[in-house]
């Protein structure tokens, strides 16, 4: 070809065995792999497109912010909102840029003990006097003035940990290894569930099943995790009646917007109100006490109204772009099981529960509380959204050797 010289698109060939257990089982020994890759890498630029989309998100949230607490600053007299979340920023930027410059190996051995940190913190968070309960549930700590929320970080530090377990499987010990991811898979959204908080429970029960799906886990321990976890998650919901109560308010609803939830309905008029181009930033009135959450888990609803249709699309096309360029990055470490599947269960996670709130906005699915990725205030949600996004970019950059204890596979990238 004209232009391009014969190197351009060498063939590298993809390591075969890194999988989490034995290669001739799992989801992933089904798939048929792929043997070239171009030599010419597109993840700068797909790097570049990540970050910018993430800064525009960060931007627009900070803005959400000053404006859905307008309510909150003159019926409370609080200033506080937007200096914690200006904080959060700064503190949550420095971490940031830690982060992706930190040895993936160090993150690694470190993993375990995160883990045992939050699941620690997890069981102590249920304890009264130690945990805070909020609208009935006991999910945070209070150290001064900020609260903690072990159950966000659990996004992180469980698919961590299933890396760690992966790079004891390659030391023959599958059985061990698979015991205890299929352990820490099951406890760790039952916790969570208990608090209650079964959207989180479900996000986080779902990462870890991406995760030893990207791996390549036995088919059979798919099968016994949701043979397991289902009775449970329904016996909760049992336990707790207004859980399924609103499940079938919601199926009710459907046909009758009478029978519909305040929120939904309050939700609904937001986005409606706004029309094409919305009546201005800051000047939403839904936000006036009248929209329940409208500076966490809807503000979506509040963009709706102050920006519009305009505003909506834009919301969701910057994270269409943030995931396809993420999907780009982690296609360049495909070479890599561990960070292949590491890279692609965290933004699978972050996105799929951008997905979530945008739907329960919108009414598509039933009401849960579950916030906005960036955009809803929150700094636990914060600091573990920025988290999980630098360590994409770090495992993603740092691949001069793959992963693994013996160095047998190693691929440079530009």
């Amino acid at each position: 070809m004209i232009g391009r010289s014969s190197t351009d698109y060498l063939p590298i060939k993809i390591p075969v065995g890194l999988r989490f257990a034995n290669p001739t089982y799992g989801l992933r020994a089904r798939m048929k792999p792929m043997t070239t890759l171009p030599a010419t890498s597109e993840k700068p630029l797909a790097r570049d497109g990540f970050i910018m989309a993430m800064i525009a998100l960060l931007g627009l949230g900070t803005m959400m912010v000053f404006s859905s607490t307008g309510a909150t600053r003159v019926l409370e007299l609080r200033t506080d909102y937007l200096v914690k979340h200006l904080t959060f920023l700064s503190l949550v930027g420095v971490m940031f840029l830690t982060v992706i410059n930190l040895p993936t190996r160090l993150i690694l051995k470190l993993a375990p003990w995160m883990y045992l940190a939050g699941l620690g913190l997890l069981a102590l968070v249920l304890i009264p006097g130690l945990g805070v309960k909020i609208n009935g549930a006991r999910r945070w700590f209070h150290l001064g003035p900020v609260s903690l929320q072990p159950s966000e970080f659990m996004k992180i530090f469980l698919p961590l940990f299933l890396a760690t377990m992966s790079r004891w499987s390659r030391q023959r010990t599958y059985t061990l290894a698979n015991g205890i991811a299929f352990i820490a898979i099951l406890i760790t959204p039952v916790l969570i569930a208990i608090e209650p908080d079964l959207g989180t429970a479900a996000i986080v029960f779902c990462m870890g099943a991406c995760y030893l799906f990207l791996a390549g886990f036995p088919l059979k321990l798919f099968v016994a995790g949701f043979s397991c976890m289902v009775p449970v998650l329904g016996g909760l919901m049992l336990y707790r009646p207004y859980q399924l109560k609103r499940v079938m308010d919601y199926v009710t609803a459907l046909g009758n917007w009478e029978n519909a939830q305040y929120q939904v309905k309050q939700s609904l008029l937001s986005i409606g109100s706004g029309g094409m181009w919305g009546i201005g930033p800051g000047r939403g009135l839904q936000k006036l006490s009248f929209l329940p959450e409208s500076h966490t888990d809807f503000v979506f609803a509040v963009i709706g109204e102050e920006l519009g249709l305009v505003g909506t699309l834009a919301t969701i096309s910057l994270w269409l772009l943030l995931f396809l360029c993420g999907v780009k990055l982690v296609q360049s470490v495909q070479q890599d099981r561990e960070r292949f599947a590491l890279a692609g269960t965290l933004l699978a996670g972050i996105v799929i529960q951008a997905a979530i709130n945008v739907c329960v906005v919108t009414s598509l699915v039933p009401p849960k509380g579950i916030s906005h990725p960036l955009l809803s205030y929150g700094g636990s949600n914060l600091l573990a959204t920025m988290l999980a996004f630098a360590l994409i970019i770090n495992l993603t950059q740092q691949q001069k050797n793959t992963l693994s204890d013996d160095h047998l596979h190693s691929t440079q990238f530009d």
